[in-house]
Parts: C-alpha cells; structure tokens; sequence
C-alpha cells in the first residue's frame, strides 16, 4: 500500500478514485507527447536545414527517430516485466526530455540526428510501457470504457504534430518544437510517481541481450534498405535484413529467454493482435503520410488544412476504438478485429475513387471517417486481446511486441506506397486492398468468444 493507501498487486488493479484518475492522467499524457513528437518535426524540417543546413540528411531526422522508438520499442517490454514498470517509465522520459532539450539546443543537422536517436529510444520505452501500466489500472471490461479516450489522444497527436509544429515555427521558433515536450513530460513524471506503484516483480523473467540485438539490426538494415539512395546499397541492406532476421528466429528457437515466450507465440489470440497490429499500422501510417500531400498536391490546400483533413479519422477512431472493444468483449477477435478491418477498407476504397473522381471535401471526410471507425477498434483490440490472454509477468513482452508491429508495418506500407507517388487514387486503392486482405485473414483465423477468455493476474 502506498501513501494514497491504493495497493496495486499482480493480477488486481487499482481502486476507482483520485489516484486511479491521476495515475491515468499521467500515462495519458507520457502517450500523448511521445507520439507528438514522431510528426511534429514534419513542418518544421524545411525551416530547420534552411537554417542549420545538412539538407541531405532531411530524411534521417525521420528515419533517426523512427529506428530508436522501434528498437525502444522491442527492449522495453522485457524490461518493464522484469525491473518494473515505474523505472522503465522515467528511463524513457529521462532520455525523451535530455534528447528533446539537446535537439532544441542543436547546432547542426547531423547532432539534430544524434539527440533524435536518444529521442527516440526515449518514446519507443515511453509508448508500450504506458499502455502495460493502463492494462494495469483497469480490467478488460474497464479498459472497454476507456479505450476510446487512449486511442483518440494517441491518433490526435500523431495527426496534430504537424499543424501545432508549423504554428510554432511560424509564431515562435523551430526550436520550441522540441522543447515543448519538457514541461508535460516533467508534469507527466511527477503525477506518476504520486499515484501510481509497481505490482510486485516477478524475479522468474530473466533477460538475455542477442534477442535485442539482432532484431534491432534487422529494423536497422530493413530501414536503410528502404531509405532513398543507390539501388545495389539498398540490395545489400535487404538482404542483410533478410540473413539477420533468420539468425534472429534461430536464436530465439534456442533461447531460454525469448523476446515472445513459446507459450504466447502459439496463443492464437496473440498471433492474431501481431497481424493485426502489422496491417492496422499500415494502414494508419498510409492515410497520415499520403493524405495531407495529396489535400496539398491536387487540393491546393495549406499544410494546416490539409492537417486538419486527418481530423475525420480520428473522431472516427475514437468513436470506433469504444464500440469494437465492447465487441471484442462479447465476439472476440474475430468480430472486433475482423468487421473493423472490413469497414476500413470500404472507407479507403472510397477514398481512392474520391480521389480519381475529385468528389470534394465533403465525400472525402466522410470516407477517412469511416476508416477511423474502422482501424480503430481494429488496432485497440489487436493490442487488448492478446494483453488481457498474456499473464502479468508476460504483459509487457506482448505490449511492446504489437507496438512494434505497429510501427514496422506502417514503415513498410509508407515506403511500399512511395513508388506509386503522385498517383493517390492507387495508392488508396492499394491501401484498401491490404486492409480488405486482413479482414479476410481475421475472419478465418482469428479466435472468436472461445478464444477471448481472459488469463489475467
């Protein structure tokens, strides 16, 4: 029992009251400014290597960021099982706000890149670690009620980064883009460590470093392989991923500490939230990246405009996130992830033929709405599915295994899409056609109610 006299044990959860309300608030807040700050950077680029120069490494800013979150990503999950969550948590936002200051503080691109690599692996322990903490806060019938609020504030920040970064490039300074993040995460720290205490840590989960290793050096390769450059050097790159991500699976076959425990890896609820997440971070990462350059290409509209042109999506998330978990509940996976997929994929195939037929703002709104309404209850009950079959001491193994899911397969889909530039209306359509695909994948595979048994404590 800590001084707010909540005890929060293995398999129970905090009471409901202040301190339940205040620790949610805090993770909430950790979610919101590490997503933030994976696109704020976005408007304010063109400002920055104008000003310090080092316009060649434009895309590493990006590439930098998104490589450490994964490999924080993949690290942090073991770690939040076997050190706790709490300590994992301010390691991450130690290295989030020092990397946020010294990219505020940077005097050229290539230090820019540096500190965005401490940034990043600062967020990537950030993101699943505050989702492990709100499985521990709330039950799966609970998390159902809240589930809308997290994954509204965690689109919202992604969308918005780039709407808030131009506003502060254009009324303060580049600079403040980063150095925003100090204030709320130091708010963020402090009302965690008044409200929220570690279950008790299960000594049994051991930790073991090539599983980490290589499999962050496979991300590595596979994002260098997708970065612009000579044909033969992305080749290499590739096939380096390909030769590293086998050694990768060998070593974990022998491991007696794996990054997914064998137990997990054949749980078919889990199995399921990793597809899911692969497909509905596609899809995601899709509609945020080619979305508001098409609103700016073929739509004339501002870079704000175009911003707020993803605004549709989110609500739709937010509002879907709620009913699919309820859903998941009562149908299992198979319902939740599987219709939500469905309807998403209608969405994007309207959004392609708005595109080539220019049917205005009004059907194009209505169309990223009802991929919002789609994607979000699939990517919530991909990720509560599996964490509500996982035990305690395996929940933030899994949390930071579908995260990273999340963040490969929007990656891929990003940089797949990229050869068809400047033709939108097949980049939707190639879109809707993968999201059609894992609905069809859901609805065969996936565990229904049999399968949505909770294992919890």
């Amino acid at each position: 029992m800590d001084g707010s006299g909540v005890t929060v044990g293995a398999g129970s959860r905090m009471k409901p009251g202040g301190a339940r309300r205040v620790a949610t608030g805090a993770v909430l807040l950790a979610l919101v400014v590490s997503a933030f700050e994976g696109t704020v950077v976005t408007s304010a680029m063109p400002t920055i290597t104008r000003e310090l120069g080092g316009d060649a490494l434009y895309s590493w800013v990006f590439s930098a960021f998104l490589f450490a979150s994964t490999v924080g990503v993949l690290v942090s999950g073991k770690l939040a099982d076997r050190l706790g969550r709490k300590p994992v948590f301010f390691a991450g936002m130690g290295l989030f706000l020092l990397g946020s200051a010294l990219c505020g503080l940077a005097t050229s691109v290539p230090a820019l890149v540096g500190f965005r690599v401490m940034q990043g692996l600062g967020a990537g322990a950030l993101q699943p670690t505050t989702l492990t903490i709100s499985a521990d806060l709330y039950t799966l019938r609970e998390r159902a009620a809240i589930q809308g609020l997290f994954t509204g504030a965690w689109g919202a920040a992604n969308a918005l980064g780039p709407l808030i970064g131009g506003w502060l490039v254009m009324h303060a300074s580049w600079r403040w883009v980063f150095l925003v993040n100090l204030p709320v995460g130091v708010l963020s720290a402090v009302l965690l460590h008044l409200s929220y205490r570690d279950p008790p840590r299960r000594e049994s989960v051991t930790l073991e470093r090539w599983g980490p290793v290589l499999a962050g050096s496979t991300v590595a390769l596979l994002l260098f392989a997708l970065e612009p450059g000579a044909s033969w050097a992305r080749g290499v790159c590739a096939l380096g991923a390909v030769g590293v991500a086998a050694l990768f699976v060998r070593q974990q076959r022998r491991s007696a500490a794996p990054l997914l425990p064998a137990e997990l890896v054949k749980d078919r609820t889990v199995l399921s939230g990793i597809a899911g997440g692969l497909f509905a971070g596609a899809l995601l990462y899709t509609m945020s990246a080619w979305v508001p350059l098409w609103m700016t290409e073929q739509g004339g509209h501002s870079p704000i405009g175009a911003g707020l042109a993803l605004v549709p999506m989110l609500l739709g998330w937010s509002v879907g996130s709620t009913v699919g978990v309820k859903v998941l509940v009562r149908g299992g996976m198979r319902a939740s992830v599987g219709l939500g997929f469905a309807l998403a994929a209608t969405g994007a195939g309207l959004l392609s033929v708005a595109a080539l037929r220019g049917w205005g703002i009004p059907a194009t709104f209505a169309a990223l709405a009802l991929v919002g309404m789609g994607v979000g209850p699939a990517a919530s009950s991909s990720l509560l599915g599996p964490q509500s079959r996982a035990p305690w001491q395996y929940r933030g193994i899994v949390t930071s295994t579908l995260y990273s899911m999340r963040l490969l397969g929007g990656s891929l889909a990003v940089a797949a899409l990229s050869l068809a530039r400047g033709h939108f209306a097949v980049q939707f359509a190639i879109a809707a056609g993968l999201t059609a695909l894992a609905a069809l994948g859901m609805a065969l595979a996936a565990p229904g109610l049999e399968g949505n048994v909770p294992r919890e404590g």
